[in-house]
Order: structure tokens, then sequence, then C-alpha cells
């Protein structure tokens, strides 16, 4: 989502370990060798921030480049040999090295227990790992790379490690806006960097326990045997972290990874801080930047439950979508304006429950501001062409207006012919006795009046797909209630996530999978709010399983059928014979599943050439990977004076 139920938290993975203090050295040179490999280390350890710093800048010139280069295409004045169309090496490399999952099109679906990187995820992650090693195995001075002086330079980059991973981990993440990067990518970066510094850990503990035992270290000293057993125990502890981070671990008991895994990291900064705190290098100074990035994240947390939560509890309508297992809750926050925006997700806490510190993120399908009282609702037109015969009777007594009506839930009719070219007022004087008989092919628009009273309370509605933990709770609970709905208290906390410029784009795909239409309906909402162009193509490609679900969700979706440049196709994946659905005009059904991979290459080949196209892929793990398995398709005939032009990848969801 843009996934739906299951916390996050941001602790790190992996940490360092126990550093001793300096022996006295035999020598003078024993000494100046000691002082140089200290410098050489603290240089490394800047050189690590040096290339995270870039890597951070190239996400940020592409992030702005991609949206710029976008946001100056303008489809009524400009002609596709004017574009610029995005070279043939750079296509090349995105399309080999950059865009494809690791191994064949798994990417979110996992092999086995685990979960494979993409390819540019692996560039950086191989590349971050060779800095280490080599710094690591190079650049010492004196003796070489002596047991003592290899084990030092492992700690060093160890904790300087920390910070990096312990920012990467963060729900407010400033990089996830800086480079419009999602939160599941630094996700990884966190695991991964984390798992190189509980390496570098292992090794430096290991290697000075080897250097005591040869040098017969006394540790019965105070000094020396608390910073000794503190390090031990901080490696222990780290390294506990890593095997109940596992995938099977956090899968199946995703509270209790959580639990572990904060204090683990309470612990193993406690630990560490004791370890280092003697040492005439300042290495707590990184145990203390560590502890201020963990305790801003909280902080932010806290102020942003605060602002949306300061007026009192929100409560939460959750009610069962008939014919469905999708939960539909929805929130009236007390706020006025709540943040939303396309691909906007919240975290929900709910205080009944004995864990009511927990919070779960839920992408916004949709968001309703406050509105003043109302006496009478506002006008809505509906309009029926179908053809008529003379003979027929007049409109008032058209049955099938007058069931489109009760599904609208329009109060009172005005029904008027428009090939009759009476004005109001002459119809009001004329005031015929009979009904005229209405023309061939005509068109009657029907208005309404008296439908809402009162004021109108500003909505937040999530869809939730019950798995397990809290969302199968509140299935639970819902199914058992009468008419399968309740009420409940909960905070809300965000918004979170980025809102992609899909809107600069003249061509957009959006691929979504069952509830992964949360992420899809707010842009096309947003599309549908603006005036036709006969020069863009929006395509929303929905994998749903029941009917039931696409019949309630895109039932207030309205002005599909005169909407030339949007396409919306539903596949229905698991229908029965005898079933039917109502759906709006303008939506075409397919009951198989959709072939994800052609809908991309061919919308990308048959857009006018030259001009920039992007692809939002939101849902189950097999949806997501053929949406990026297409796209990579794509990208092959994108480059080059003939190509077809660039094209944007989007992912949205929420991992750990």
């Amino acid at each position: 989502m843009a996934c739906e139920g299951a916390d996050i938290d941001n602790h790190s993975t992996t940490h360092e370990a126990s550093k001793l203090p300096e022996s006295r050295p035999e020598s003078s040179a024993d000494a100046l060798n000691e002082a140089l490999n200290l410098t050489r280390n603290q240089a490394l350890g800047n050189a690590l921030y040096i290339a995270c710093g870039i890597i951070i800048f190239i996400g940020l010139v592409t992030s702005l480049v991609t949206t710029v280069r976008a946001h100056n295409y303008d489809g009524e004045s400009q002609t596709a040999q004017v574009r610029d169309r995005p070279t043939r090496l750079k296509t090349w490399f995105r399309r080999r090295f950059l865009l494809p999952a690791l191994f064949g099109d798994h990417h979110i679906r996992p092999m086995g227990y685990y979960q494979w990187p993409t390819r540019g995820q692996t560039l950086m992650v191989f590349g971050y790992l060779l800095l280490n090693v080599l710094f690591l195995a190079t650049d010492y001075v004196g003796t070489g790379r002596t047991v003592k002086a290899v084990s030092d330079r492992a700690g060093h980059l160890a904790i300087v490690n920390m910070p990096i991973y312990f920012l990467f981990a963060g729900r407010n993440n400033i990089l996830i806006w800086v480079t419009g990067w999602p939160q599941r990518d630094f996700q990884v970066f966190h695991k991964w960097i984390g798992r190189i510094s509980t390496l570098e850990a292992i090794i430096h503990s290991a290697g000075y326990g080897y250097f005591a035992a040869q040098n017969h270290w006394d540790m019965s000293k105070g000094g020396k045997r608390e910073a000794w057993f503190n390090g031990i125990a901080a490696t222990s502890t780290v390294c506990a972290m890593l095997c109940f981070s596992m995938m099977a671990m956090r899968k199946r008991w995703y509270e209790f990874f959580l639990v572990v895994h904060i204090i683990g990291a309470i612990l193993f900064l406690a630990f560490l801080y004791g370890h280092v705190k003697d040492f005439t290098h300042p290495y707590s100074i990184y145990v203390w930047v560590c502890v201020g990035i963990w305790a801003l994240d909280r902080i932010l947390r806290v102020v942003r439950l605060i602002i949306f939560n300061f007026r009192g509890r929100n409560v939460a309508k959750v009610k069962l979508i008939p014919g469905t297992t999708t939960i539909r809750l929805t929130v009236h926050p007390k706020m006025e304006d709540v943040g939303f925006a396309p691909g906007a997700h919240y975290f929900l806490y709910f205080p009944d429950r004995w864990c009511f510190w927990e919070s779960h993120p839920f992408t916004a399908a949709a968001w309703r501001p406050a509105g003043p009282s109302l006496t009478q609702a506002p006008e809505k037109v509906l309009v029926l062409l179908e053809k008529i015969s003379a003979k027929r009777e007049a409109p008032p007594n058209n049955k099938r207006i007058r069931e489109l009506a009760a599904d609208e839930k329009i109060t009172s009719l005005q029904l008027h012919n428009t090939h009759d070219t009476d004005t109001d007022t002459d119809r009001e004087k004329k005031r015929p006795s009979k009904p005229r008989a209405p023309r061939k092919d005509a068109a009657f628009v029907v208005t309404t009046s008296s439908a809402r009273r009162g004021p109108q309370r500003a909505k937040l509605t999530f869809l939730i797909h019950a798995r397990h933990g809290v969302t199968l709770e509140l299935l639970r609970r819902v199914t058992a209630a009468p008419n399968h709905s309740i009420e409940l208290p909960c905070l809300l906390e965000g918004p979170y996530g980025i809102a992609r410029p899909v809107q600069a784009f003249p061509t957009v795909i959006l691929i979504a999978g069952g509830v992964g239409i949360s992420t899809a309906l707010p842009y096309l909402q947003q599309h549908l709010s603006t005036g036709v162009e006969t020069s863009r193509r929006f395509v929303l490609i929905w994998s749903v399983r029941d009917g039931s679900l696409a019949e309630k969700l895109l039932a207030h979706i309205r002005g599909l059928g005169f909407r030339q440049d949007v396409v919306v196709k539903v596949f229905i994946t698991r229908a029965k014979e005898g079933d039917s659905w109502r759906l709006p005009v303008g939506v075409k059904v397919r009951y198989r599943r959709p072939r994800i991979e052609d809908t991309i290459v061919r919308e990308a080949r048959e857009r006018v050439p030259g001009t920039p196209m992007c692809v939002v892929a939101c849902g189950g793990a097999a949806v997501v990977d053929c949406a990026r398995k297409g796209s990579v398709l794509a990208l092959e005939d994108a480059g080059g004076m003939k190509g077809t032009g660039e094209i944007a990848y989007w992912e949205e969801g929420y991992g750990w």
C-alpha cells in the first residue's frame, strides 16, 4: 500500500560488541602504530558515511528528475518529436540491474523462508558489504594485520554502522521524503547493514578473546572485567536479536518478535555503553546518537498521536462488507485536516485491547472532509439514455428510472425530457394535463432534493483483509456482532507514505490486488475530479476474488461511462455460476486472472511515443511481482531515439 494489518517497529537488528581497554604498549613504536591505526579507523568509518551520503544524494536527484520531467510534459503543445527519450544505455541498465527481482520474478513472494531484494537493492547492499570487507582487510600500518589490529578495526566499523541502521528503521525517517524510496527499501537496508555490523561484532569479540587467551590477560581487575563482560553481553544480545528476526519468526509470532526486538535493542545499548564508557576514544557518542535517533522517532510518534487525538479518542465503526471477509473500518476524526493524500497510511491503536500500545498500519482508501449543516443535499444528476417508442408512457412512470433513483437514495424526482425546448418557466405555465410521448433516444435528467440533513462529519475509510493478529480478532468480533457491525475506540497516528505524482504522467497504469485497491481508489478519484484530457490515459487493473467487494467499493464511483480517458477493468477470480453483481457503467469485468505483464507492455507500446508513463502497484505478492516484471519487459522498447519513452515504477506497501 498502500497490506493490510501489521505493525513495524524500528530498532536495530545488529550491533557491536566487546572491546577491551587498551593494554600498555611494549614500546613507543607499538604506541605509535596503535595511534595511527586508530586514525585510519576513524577515516574509514567516515568513508562509510560518505558512501551512504552519495547513495542518498543519487536517490534525491533521481526523484527530482523523474518528477520534473513528468511535470514539464504538456500533451496539448508538445509533440513526440520534442520529448526527451531515455538513452538505450539507461533503459538497459534499469532493465538488467536495477528494477528486476534478484531471482526470476520473486521479490515480494518469498523463496522458501526469505524475501530476496531486487537487483538494485542487491547492488547497493553488495557495494556496502564490499566496502566493509575492504576496510577490514586493508590499510594497516606498522606490524600489519595482527589479531588485535583486525579486532580493533572490526569493532570500530561495527559501532560506526549503528546510527545508519537505527535511522533506516525509523517510522519517521526523513530520508523517505528526501529520496522518495518507500520504507520497505529502507527496511531492507536496515536488515543487511545490521547483519554486516553483527558479523563485525562477532569478529571483534572472537579476535579479542583469542588475543586475551594468547597474552594471558588477568580479568580480575574491576575496569577490565566490567568492559569484558559487558562486551560479551552486547554481542550475545545482538546475536539473539538476529536469530529472532528471521522471516519465519516474524510471520508466525510477530508480536513476540516485536517485544524481543525492543527489549533486545534497549539491553544492547545499555551493555554497549558499559563496554565503551571508559575508552580513551569517545565511542559512547555513537551510543548516544543511536539513543537520540530512537528517542526522536518515539517522540514524533507521540506528537502525532497528540495532534490527532487531543480532543479525545476517535470512534471507529467496523463493518463487514456483505458477501466478503473484508472489513470496512471508518473513523470520524475530530480534526478538520488529517493530511490525507493518495497512498497515505495511518497507524491505528485500539485502546480497548489488553495490548493497547500496539499500532497497526492501514492505507486510507478514502477521505471526506467535514461540511456545514445541510437542509438539502447537493444536487445529484442521473442521465439515462435509451430508445423509447412513441407509444411508451412518459418518463415519470419509467420503471428503470425509478429503480435507479431508489438505488441513489433519491427522495423526490423531477424528470425532464431534454428534447423539450421549453424553459422551466414556460413549463410551469403550461402544465400539460397529459404527458407527451418522448422522442426516440431521449435523455432524461433526474435531480434530487432532501437526501440528507444535519452536519457532514469528517470520515476516513480503511479496508482491511483479515489475516492474523489484530485483523483476525476484528473479523471475529464483527462477525459475531448483530448486523455485523461494531464500534470501538481508536487512536490515529500519521499520515505516512508518499503521494506519487501520477497526475503529471500522460499514461498511468494502476495495478491493484484485493484490498490493495485502497491505494488505487484515491488516485482514480483524483483523476476523475479533473476534466477530460484526450492526451491522457488512466488505466486501473484490479484483481479481486469476490465480485461483492468490487460492487460495494465501486458503487460510489461516478462518471466512468463519460470518460474516454479512463479504463477500469475488474478481474473476478472466484466467480461461481449464478453470481451477479451491479457495477458502475464504464467498468469492464473479466472472470479470470489478469495478464498484468501483457497489459503493461501493450499500454507502453500504444501510448504516444516519447511520453512518460508510470506504473503503481499495490496488493498481494503475486500481483506486485507481476507488475514489476511487466515494467521490466516494457523497458525493452523504452530507450533510444525511436523508443516509447520513460517508465517510472512505484511499489506501494509496508514490509518488515
